[in-house]
Formats: C-alpha cells, sequence, structure tokens
C-alpha cells in the first residue's frame, strides 16, 4: 500500500497470497470448529461417531497444508543426505546393502520420516519421548 492509497487500511492482512481471505485452512478450521462445537454435542451413537471422523479427517487436512512446505524441505534434505531422489531411490539401496555401512545414520534418517509423517497423521501416535 502507497502512501496515496489507504482505502484498505481496515482490511486484515493479506496472508493468502496469491489469494483472498479466508485461506484453505481457515475455511477447513471453520467448518471442522462448527462440526466439533456445534453438531457433536448434539448428536449420539453412530452420527457423533461420523461426526468424529469428519473432525479428525479436517484436523489432518489443516496439519498436512500447515506443515507440507517444512516437511517437503526436510525430506528433500534427508534423501539427498542419502544419496537418492525418492523412496524407490531409498528402497533399492537399502535393498542391495549400499547403505549397509552406516545403518544408524540410515535409522536416523527413515526414523525423523516416520515421526514428521505421524506428527500430521495422528500426533497423539508420538510419545514425548520418541520427539
Amino acid at each position: 500500500m502507497t502512501e496515496n492509497d489507504r482505502s484498505d487500511w481496515a482490511l486484515p492482512p493479506r496472508t493468502n497470497l496469491p489469494y483472498d481471505s479466508p485461506s484453505a485452512e481457515e475455511l477447513i478450521q471453520a467448518v471442522k470448529e462448527y462440526l466439533y462445537e456445534d453438531l457433536l454435542p448434539k448428536n449420539t451413537g453412530a452420527e457423533k461417531w461420523k461426526l468424529r471422523i469428519a473432525v479428525n479427517a479436517l484436523s489432518l487436512a489443516i496439519r498436512e497444508l500447515t506443515e507440507k512446505d517444512q516437511d517437503l524441505k526436510a525430506y528433500g534434505a534427508i534423501m539427498s543426505e542419502l544419496g537418492v531422489e525418492d523412496e524407490a531411490g531409498l528402497a533399492y539401496k537399502i535393498k542391495t546393502g549400499e547403505l549397509d555401512n552406516d545403518l544408524t545414520n540410515l535409522h536416523e534418517k527413515l526414523f525423523e520420516i516416520v515421526k514428521r509423517k505421524l506428527k500430521v497423521a495422528n500426533p497423539s501416535y508420538m510419545s514425548e519421548d520418541s520427539e
């Protein structure tokens, strides 16, 4: 905004470029809150179970949106450190024994990948001891 253009002073900052607000994350969060806070308490039995599944699915989608860039960067770094481009290349190196001389490092790298995936898929699977 220039000094001459003050027409958007009252608007919230644009954090969803190139799109307008609300962001995909904000939309999903709003639906999740509606299901969890408004619908879930009013239902019982199978309907309540289905709503919990929907809330969990939306939570997972939010975590994927918020963690994806970081995880892609970390994943790329790990694959690079192991000298492969993708999981198929990694599987090949493991299968052929090319990484047998550095199993401790391999374990650490694989653990980091799994930990990041679990953090997104279901953070409750990760205990504080594993972090």
